[in-house]
């Protein structure tokens, strides 16, 4: 309660204007804190979410080279496989792209 005389007597309407005021403090409070929690939960949850990216990229860059390597394995044996079939696959469908 801002400028206000001091009086005797309290009524109830004295009463009520101090706890009205009160309750605005306290919801005032309350909603800062639901911010501040809100803030933070989406603050770690993005934390988490970085920290299993980070730890997952070597494993998937190990994936990613071991296909790759398959791949061309796989490759070098089909180029190995046509020649000494005298078929010549590969390059017939390389001269028909």
């Amino acid at each position: 309660m801002e400028n206000q005389r001091v009086r005797s007597n309290i009524t109830n309407y004295d009463v009520l204007r101090a706890v009205k005021a009160e309750i605005k403090d306290s919801e005032a409070r309350i909603t800062r804190q639901i911010y501040t929690v809100a803030i933070l939960s989406v603050a770690i949850i993005i934390f988490v979410l970085m920290m299993i990216i980070t730890s997952q990229t070597p494993t998937t860059r190990d994936y990613a080279a071991d296909a790759m390597k398959r791949s061309f394995e796989t490759e070098r044996a089909v180029k190995m496989i046509d020649e000494a079939a005298g078929t010549h696959f590969l390059e017939q469908a390389k001269s028909n792209q």
